[in-house]
Order: structure tokens, then C-alpha cells, then sequence
């Protein structure tokens, strides 16, 4: 049977992390670094950032590993329990840091240079509910 165009979008934004997964996770990892020392005119370009080290490094890998499991799910929201319980057990700053660094990624995925624009929607939509899991609620903050 023919995949309709949802299901090879989403099949392209996983092949696209999964086909790259090192480099886009330490691209990722720039959102929770340190930001260039040249500025450019583009507001989203930093290619002098310094990604973030350690615990966070294996974060953002096992962050990247379940948004494609759940991109390859098909389901329209995650089931991984455990995984949601994990990411709201993390202490505040640790998710607000892994928050950033999936923010990153959604706010810089290049079409079309990454991926066409379905799969980049595809994957900033599931990159979106990632950073809602690890954000708390607006209460909270306060």
C-alpha cells in the first residue's frame, strides 16, 4: 500500500535525524552553550555557538531518540509513559536547558537544506511537545 504524504514526512524528519543523529545533536546541544562572539544579521545565525557539555550531551541524544520513535509511532501523542516521567522529574534548570536545546533545533531546521517542509513540520511539531513536557506550567514559574 502507498504511504500517504503525513506518513513520509514524518518518515523523512526520522531518517534525517537518525541518518545524522551525532552532528544534529551537537547542533542541538548550541541551545544550552555558549552563544557566538560574532553577531550576524540573520537572528538565528550562531555559527560560532559552543554547544553545552556533559550530563545534558546524553540528554539531548536520548531527547532526539524518542521524538523519532515517536515520529515513526504514528500516534498523535507520545505513549512513552516513562519517558514523560523522566523529563518532568529532572530538576528545573536541567529541562529548561534541554527545553532550549530542542528549541534550537526546531527554530533552525533548514528547508529545504535539512528536510522539505512537511518533514520540518512534522518534526517541529513533535520538537513542540517536547518543549511543553519539559517546560512547567506558567503557574509554576511564578
Amino acid at each position: 500500500a502507498a504511504m500517504d504524504q503525513g506518513s513520509i514526512a514524518v518518515h523523512e524528519a526520522a531518517w534525517r535525524i537518525v541518518s545524522n543523529h551525532g552532528p544534529v545533536v551537537r547542533f542541538a546541544l548550541r541551545g544550552a552553550g555558549q552563544v557566538g562572539a560574532k553577531a550576524f544579521q540573520a537572528p538565528l545565525a550562531d555559527p560560532y555557538a559552543t554547544p553545552a557539555t556533559g550530563e545534558i550531551e546524553a540528554d539531548v541524544d536520548a531527547l532526539l531518540r524518542f521524538v523519532t520513535a515517536w515520529l515513526l509511532d504514528a500516534k498523535p501523542a507520545p505513549v512513552d509513559d516513562d519517558f514523560a516521567s523522566a523529563m518532568e522529574a529532572g530538576d528545573l534548570e536541567g529541562r529548561e536547558a534541554l527545553a532550549a536545546c530542542a528549541a534550537y533545533l526546531r527554530d533552525r531546521v533548514g528547508v529545504p537544506r535539512d528536510m522539505s517542509y512537511p518533514a520540518a513540520r512534522q518534526l517541529r511539531a513533535h520538537l513542540n511537545w517536547a518543549i511543553d513536557t519539559l517546560s512547567p506550567p506558567a503557574a509554576a514559574k511564578a
